[in-house]
């Protein structure tokens, strides 16, 4: 059995691979990523459609994927790679952009609640849209961008004050 620790943005899931069986998080998962001809290049087959997803290496375990219109940067680490290293507990409340680009549309607004993975944001970079989603539970302190502005990688989009909801 081989287990990764698979992170997008401020998400981190445990995966583990036992030959055909997958889990995720500890939940058994029905899917198979199967590499197609063209390089990087893969479908996926789950449980209600297939997917095409392209994955390109970034370097430093870190992975470009894209998948129905939506684009994400994971970083993959092995689980001899991190002993000693505790999972995390608890997430920052602050919701930065992993890339530049345009904010398409925002969901929330100050003193709202909030629910870990909720959509706050959506962005569009290179004419891909990519989800943000909220790394933690809790209310809406700030939101720093609004529809049809430009924001560069790095800028704070909201920031969420964590709570236990």
């Amino acid at each position: 059995m081989s287990i990764y620790y698979v992170t997008v943005g401020k998400n981190e899931y445990q995966i583990e691979i036992n030959g055909k069986q997958y889990k995720i998080n500890g939940e058994l998962v029905q899917a198979g990523l199967v590499a197609l001809k063209e390089r990087g290049k893969y479908l996926l087959n789950g449980v209600a459609r297939k997917t095409e997803i392209y994955i390109e290496s970034r370097g430093n375990s870190q992975y470009t994927l894209n998948a129905d219109r939506r684009y994400a940067i994971a970083k993959v680490e092995r689980s001899n790679s991190r002993r000693g290293r505790k999972a995390k507990t608890a997430s920052s409340g602050s919701l930065t952009a992993p890339i530049s680009g345009i904010v398409i549309s925002v969901h929330v607004a100050p003193g709202d609640t909030v629910e870990t993975g909720q959509v706050l944001v959506v962005l569009e970079s290179m004419k891909m849209q990519m989800e943000m989603r909220s790394a933690c539970a809790g209310v809406v302190d700030s939101v720093n961008v609004q529809p049809k502005t430009q924001i560069a990688k790095g800028e704070l989009l909201i920031k969420i004050n964590p709570q236990e909801i």
